[in-house]
């Protein structure tokens, strides 16, 4: 029974792993790495109607090419291959380990798996893993004497990710090392492969490197990072307590290359070149080009995932020279392992929620093109930001003959959409990739706002950097309409849904408003007989003042179930007569006990894109804090140290769900 448990062990580790990971994911709404799964997915989903992705540089010919059948089932068993090729990817780490004799080699499989970042991405449509795979399984290879094999693997490996073509170089040197000529030339094979196919479709037989993806200076993605940016995030990567072993296991392997035992010394050069070095090198290329703004890097510490494979092989090794160097017992060994293993678990779901949801932002966009699908529009002609929407709605956005839906790519071509289309623009693809300002859109002629989405665990947001979609119907540009307006409406239609209780209607049309008639003007007024001026005369406007314990903050609704406010929304219109200066005047939400305030929320009235000349809606949504005390108070007004000159009408607050 103990020699069938030692065989067969890992075995049944791998096999437990799968379906925990299958559970996961299976109970998981969202996934890492947000839309690009998505894009991913489509671009496989599509091939076999479209054989040129098999062959788009961006979306990685090799991992397309495996992933495509996969994606006619649909986007789990996309994220099943992965999880496969994660599970093959521990196994053969074993292996490794195996031949380079480092006991214990069970923990390894534990180790690549739940290496946090490898462990979140395991459940993806990404290629990083299919990296990993590709990198580990030449490993093995090789270090199992099977040089032919490894070369044309690994040679394959620039068509998972670009950066395997400077892995190949590591091959080179390994395969001198080891006196292995002839299978040198087997490392441009998956290059020489994918020329071939690809030649016919781009007239060019150097479309691999002609073709590349990514603007060395990329007009969008340009912004300079730190230069230790990945080493700042490790608990994040690998973790704590493999970052640990990783360098013990540095060391070791580094002291060995200097051993009297060739065969020691020898094997430690292979692992230095087919793992430690080629892992060092991968981490300080994505370093350098995030820190110089290149490629358009921004520091995703997903692209990690594709090594951290070869650092837990090191981390294996550091946990060998650990207890080779303490002489401790076998029991307390398989304690320290045990220990190790349960730190490795629990340091990545520490990091990451189990199970995995969507974000805010996927989240909205998801609804909103689940609107789009349920709506009497779901059979026009689609325009779209986020290929989110396509996958929603079931259809190719890459086919154009005749198109039923089109990624936009530039603001020119509001001008050339069709009427009646649909166009779905949500701010964080709509602002960057297809250069649409939100304004640009509201402003089009041709445009009509019919339906606005924001993520749902925050309120209604005025601000620019939040996120939201909106839901166009092109017209024919006459009459044109006043799509700020029709935002409003919406909004506050939303909104209405989640206000329990009516605190303040502010009108400024008494002298009880104010306390005083000569601080309110008649020179503009949004609704009823006056406006209030704020000038060099104010610095505070009058506002909302009112102890936690007279809030009602617990309402019942009208089937009697009692409803808990969560939050406060303030509304508030601004009329300019010229720009705000470059300074702060401040809508602020402050709460107070014994007049030391513990919570202070601010929206800067001059960080809004106001029209001048006439009347802006300002929304400020707070939620509400942990209240220190029932005599707490709540402070709402608007802050003018400035003392900048602009008119303000039409003050409410609420209290919300």
């Amino acid at each position: 029974m103990k020699n069938y448990f030692a065989k067969y062990a890992h075995w049944s580790v791998l096999c437990i792993i799968f379906i925990l990971v299958v559970l996961y994911y299976f109970f998981s709404a969202g996934y890492y790495g947000s839309t690009e799964n998505i894009t991913h997915f489509l671009y496989s989903k599509w091939a076999f109607q479209m054989p040129e992705f098999f062959i788009y540089p961006w979306a990685r010919p090799l991992y397309t090419a495996l992933s495509a059948p996969f994606a006619q089932l649909g986007f789990k068993w996309v994220q099943m291959l992965n999880v496969l090729l994660g599970m093959a990817t521990a196994y053969y780490c074993y292996r490794i380990a195996k031949l380079l004799n480092i006991h214990p080699a069970l923990p390894v499989i534990i180790f690549v798996c739940f290496t946090p970042m490898y462990f979140i991405m395991m459940p993806t449509a990404l290629t990083e893993i299919l990296f990993s795979f590709v990198l580990v399984f030449s490993c093995y290879l090789f270090l199992s004497g099977h040089y032919y094999a490894s070369a044309i693997v690994i040679s394959f490996l620039p068509f998972a990710r670009s950066e395997g073509f400077f892995i190949l170089f590591f091959y080179f040197l390994a395969l001198l090392y080891v006196k292995k000529y002839k299978p040198i030339p087997l490392l441009a094979m998956g290059t020489l492969f994918f020329s071939l196919v690809g030649w016919y479709h781009y007239k060019d037989f150097f479309w691999v490197f002609t073709q590349f993806p990514y603007q060395v200076h990329h007009g969008l993605y340009n912004i300079h990072g730190e230069l230790f940016h990945f080493v700042k995030y490790y608990d994040e990567i690998i973790g704590l307590p493999l970052a640990i072993l990783f360098i013990i296991g540095t060391l070791q392997v580094l002291k060995e290359i200097f051993s009297r035992d060739r065969t020691l010394r020898n094997s430690s050069v292979i692992l230095c070149l087919l793992s430690l070095f080629p892992f060092l090198f991968y981490l300080s290329l994505h370093s350098f080009l995030y820190w110089q703004a290149l490629g358009a890097s921004v520091g995703l510490t997903r692209v990690m995932a594709g090594v951290t494979p070869l650092a837990v092989i090191i981390s294996l090794k550091g946990l060998a020279a650990l207890f080779q160097y303490l002489r401790i017992s076998k029991l307390l060994r398989n304690i320290i392992s045990g220990v190790f293993v349960l730190l490795v678990i629990y340091s990545s779901f520490r990091l990451y929620p189990i199970p995995y949801q969507q974000s805010s932002e996927e989240e909205t966009i998801f609804r909103a093109s689940r609107w789009v699908k349920d709506s009497p529009y779901v059979n026009n002609l689609q325009f779209f930001t986020d290929l989110t929407t396509p996958y929603v709605l079931g259809i190719n956005p890459f086919f154009n003959n005749p198109p039923k839906g089109k990624l936009i790519y530039e603001c020119v071509w509001l001008n050339i959409i069709d009427e009646g289309s649909v166009v779905l623009w949500e701010s964080r693809f709509g602002n960057n990739e297809s250069k649409i300002p939100l304004d640009s859109i509201f402003s089009h002629p041709r445009m009509k706002l019919i339906k606005s989405f924001y993520p749902s665990n925050m309120a209604i947001p005025s601000g620019e950097k939040s996120y939201c979609c909106m839901v166009f119907i092109t017209c024919s540009g006459n009459p044109r309409y006043d799509n700020y307006a029709i935002r409003d409406s919406l909004n506050d239609a939303l909104v209405a849904e989640h206000r329990l209780k009516t605190l303040l209607l502010n009108s400024f049309d008494q002298s009880t408003d104010v306390g005083n008639t000569l601080l309110l003007s008649k020179d503009t007024v949004h609704h009823g007989k006056f406006s209030f001026r704020m000038d060099e005369k104010t610095t505070f406007s009058p506002g909302f003042s009112q102890q936690v314990k007279d809030l009602q903050i617990k309402q019942r609704d009208s089937s009697g179930q009692v409803i808990e406010a969560k939050g406060i929304d303030v509304v508030l219109y601004v009329y300019l007569l010229k720009p705000l200066k470059p300074s702060n005047s401040l809508l602020v939400m402050s709460v107070e006990h014994n007049n030391e305030s513990y919570s202070y929320i601010s929206l800067n009235l001059n960080g809004q894109k106001f029209k001048q000349n006439e009347w802006n809606r300002v929304f400020l949504s707070a939620r509400l804090p942990e209240f220190q005390s029932p005599e707490d108070v709540i402070k709402i007004y608007v802050w003018n140290p400035d003392k900048q000159v602009f008119y303000m009408d039409e003050m409410q607050i609420f209290l919300t769900k």
